[in-house]
């Protein structure tokens, strides 16, 4: 079809191509059957079908289309038909007239064209990016998996590196979502989640309210399971505020997702930045109004939507005023934590057997030893060594530190050992385990942080004078995946050559992060077990071995990263009562790009192409998901209650930085709420949503710490105080996040906790609000000065 302003040339083509007669039984009026009525169709080519009325005039028929004539109109038996080229998207007008019996006929009909990226392959909802909404049910394919899904993107969808897309095919093995998925959505013209009354971060108490729980809130995020409304907050993606074309709106659910869950995303009543009402993209309001399509993409949608529509209803919320919805399923219990049990009991099971024998599985090779009889020697013996572990990777990150090395895993991927790894260790014996010849003590884990190592945190707990009282056996080895080793050689390291540069591996780092957390339990259990006892290093120079043994309580503690991977620790350790995580937090899709830390990989990541805002939003959300099985999301939800099978329920004190620059407060609470811990009495930040005050003592408790380092009050500070939306500050020496653990009165609640019958008791002289030398970190008199003077 083409369209002419000239009626002369469009009767002469119906006078010379309308070839045919109009038969007597035609019906009287004059209708249009294609296009039908609102129909939805793609732009360019749209099929037209008129029903001809009996005795019409031959030649007297004119068909416009949006006031333009249109020619090449063929009739035969009763219709007319035509087909309308590139038609521009849009919303359309139809009409025809034609004289039948004497009389002038009228017709009118309304469509509407759109254009859509790969239909056949994409998401149809939001037409700026194909996998967007994300996580959608679009891209969960039947499968005989536990939640009868996997995932199925397409690689048309996936963000782009190096100039190609990420290959999808290490998704396949995932039966749904994380359960700290990062929820994506785009209106045109961008969202302002103030004027919508949303739920949202509040610059008074840097935290979120109860509103997305309230029946009119704008956004929802429902369990289709329980019916349970999840808390959430929405943020639009701050790096994409001077390009709202692609800009997303995060939703960020309060707390884990129940595994092997549907959950129902909606929104409505937005409000554009101007304050005008946010429209429902075309193809999601042909859904939501049951209009007619003959897109066989969207057909193929609408029973989905039908029953998606139907459980919105009957949860109060209406589909006429949604402006988006959409669903997706959280991975099963099986799909998130199978693998890392099974890893657990085949080298417990190995270790186990060892043991038994007197076999040693371990080398001591280097000794520090002290005198304890100096004044203020606190640590008779510094034993560092390796340990044997079974392998679960193709490669042995020990021996071959920068090759990425993947689960190796049977056909029906259980893992399967692939020989042994040596990590190291380091474990620091106080001088109390000598008292009268032997006093045999606790043992107690340590984690490090970020890009650390197990030896550096032996070390700093065996030379800070601050940390004076602390007198259990403190062992460590490296959480391989994010530690020293992983960094060393920066730009050629595993961390940047073989993940930063090339996100198609990312596999391999969630990977070795479950090896680095099966070398942990290993230890754990060699620690609890007293194995180490077969060597001369652990016993006294009376012959007492100085590990309390497998009847006493072993402990953990761990900060930033090791207050992150000692949640996972927690989960699956069988071999610890009691936990302090420090500064820790679940869900780095969250965490990335609040974290200070994360400012260095960010600039590497452009280097590699990635630098749309959008893709980079949706590109961080695709890592979660891999990731998530090698860190604490995962198993978050049977910490502290449901335990996971051959392990207990753990007491735990979490503790939280005011104001941290790396691990930002928002995924602390996230934490905390998945574990549903209280806020003890005291902490500085309180009233938090679905986290209760409760006073203490308490078994298990979120406590909250301000070092003084950033006032509030003080524009100066403004440049180093977290922003509340997706970007990091200007870090500052006087970062909250280190040294929060050196607070006087938070030491003393860690020594009264990691006890036999330990409990969590407030040492703060009321609130913990860096009132004083015991609240401040290292006991000074005045907090520390981020400005320097």
């Amino acid at each position: 079809m083409w369209l002419r302003r000239s009626a002369l040339l469009a009767a002469l083509a119906l006078a010379s191509g309308c070839g045919g007669t109009v038969p007597s039984g035609a019906p009287a009026a004059l209708s249009f059957t294609a296009p039908a009525d609102q129909q939805l169709s793609l732009a360019g080519a749209v099929s037209v079908v008129l029903r001809l009325p009996a005795n019409a005039t031959a030649g007297s028929l004119q068909l416009s289309v949006d006031g333009v004539l249109v020619s090449g109109v063929h009739v035969e038996n009763g219709e007319a038909h035509a087909n309308l080229v590139n038609v521009a998207p849009g919303h359309h007008q139809l009409s025809a007239q034609m004289r039948a019996g004497g009389a002038m006929l009228h017709a009118q009909v309304s469509f509407e064209t759109i254009s859509l990226n790969h239909p056949d392959q994409c998401e149809v909802l939001n037409d700026a990016e194909c996998l967007l909404p994300y996580p959608s049910a679009r891209f969960l394919a039947p499968a005989d998996t536990p939640t009868g899904y996997r995932i199925d993107f397409p690689a048309a969808g996936m963000p782009m590196q190096n100039g190609r897309r990420l290959p999808p095919e290490a998704y396949s093995v995932l039966d749904g979502f994380s359960p700290t998925v990062q929820i994506l959505m785009h209106f045109p013209g961008g969202v302002d989640v103030v004027a919508s009354n949303a739920a949202r971060l509040h610059s008074g108490t840097r935290t979120y309210d109860l509103r997305s729980l309230d029946l009119d809130s704008p956004t929802v995020l429902l369990d289709a399971d329980s019916g349970e409304r999840i808390l959430h907050f929405a943020e639009t993606d701050a790096r994409a505020a001077d390009d709202p074309g692609r800009q997303v709106l995060f939703l960020r659910p309060g707390k884990s997702l129940t595994p092997g869950h549907r959950y129902l995303v909606a929104a409505r009543n937005l409000r554009h930045p101007d304050g005008s009402p946010v429209q429902a993209e075309p193809v999601f309001a042909a859904l939501r109004d049951r209009r007619p399509t003959d897109i066989a993409a969207v057909a193929s949608r609408r029973d989905h939507f039908e029953e998606l529509f139907a459980l919105l209803g009957s949860n109060g919320i209406d589909r006429a005023g949604l402006v988006l919805a959409f669903d997706f399923v959280v991975q099963s219990e099986h799909g998130l934590t199978a693998q890392m049990l099974a890893m657990r009991d085949q080298a417990f099971a190995w270790l186990d057997g060892e043991t038994t024998a007197g076999h040693a599985t371990f080398t001591v090779e280097n000794l520090i030893e002290n005198d304890c009889s100096q004044p203020g020697a606190r640590v008779w013996r510094q034993v560092e060594g390796s340990y044997q572990v079974p392998l679960f990777l193709t490669s042995d990150p020990v021996a071959h530190p920068v090759t990425p090395g993947v689960l190796n895993v049977s056909a029906g991927g259980t893992p399967v050992a692939n020989g042994f790894t040596a990590p190291p260790f380091t474990i620091a014996i106080p001088c109390a385990a000598l008292a009268g010849g032997g006093t045999p003590k606790h043992p107690l884990i340590l984690g490090h942080g970020l890009f650390g190592d197990g030896r550096g945190m032996i070390e700093g707990l065996v030379n800070d004078p601050h940390l004076d009282g602390i007198d259990y056996i403190a062992g460590a080895t490296d959480w391989r995946g994010l530690s020293a080793p992983d960094l060393e050689g920066s730009m050629s390291s595993f961390i940047v050559s073989q993940i930063v540069f090339k996100l198609q591996n990312i596999a391999a780092l969630a990977d070795r992060l479950r090896q680095g957390q099966l070398n942990t339990l290993v230890l754990a259990r060699m620690l609890k077990t007293a194995a180490f006892h077969v060597d001369p290093a652990f016993r006294t120079p009376a012959g007492v071995g100085v590990l309390a043994g497998p009847e006493q309580e072993a402990y953990y503690f761990g900060a930033s990263l090791g207050g992150i991977m000692g949640l996972m620790f927690a989960a699956l350790s069988p071999d610890i009562t009691s936990a302090n995580v420090d500064v820790p937090a679940i869900n780095f899709s969250l965490l990335l790009q609040r974290a200070t830390p994360f400012l260095e990989f960010e600039l590497a990541l452009k280097l590699t192409g990635i630098t749309d805002p959008m893709q980079t939003a949706l590109g961080i959300g695709l890592i979660h998901e891999l990731w998530v099985r090698g860190e604490s999301a995962a198993y978050a939800t049977h910490i502290t209650t449901n335990p996971l099978p051959g392990t207990n329920a753990k007491n735990i004190l979490m503790t939280m930085a005011w104001l941290d620059q790396q691990v930002s407060n928002a995924g602390t609470e996230v934490a905390a709420r998945t574990l549903a811990l209280p806020n003890l009495a005291g902490s500085l930040m309180h009233d938090l949503a679905q986290i209760p005050d409760r006073p203490g003592p308490l078994p298990s408790a979120l406590v909250v710490y301000d070092t003084g380092s950033f006032d509030l009050s003080n524009p100066e500070h403004a440049p180093f105080v977290p922003p509340l939306a997706n970007l990091q500050p200007e870090p500052n020496p006087c970062d909250p996040h280190g040294l929060r653990g050196f607070i006087p009165a938070s030491i003393e609640q860690l020594l009264h906790f990691l006890q036999p019958g330990g409990e969590i008791v407030n040492f703060c002289d009321g609130t913990c609000d860096a009132g004083g030398p015991r609240e401040l970190p290292f006991g000074a008199a005045a907090p520390c000065d981020p400005l320097g003077s």
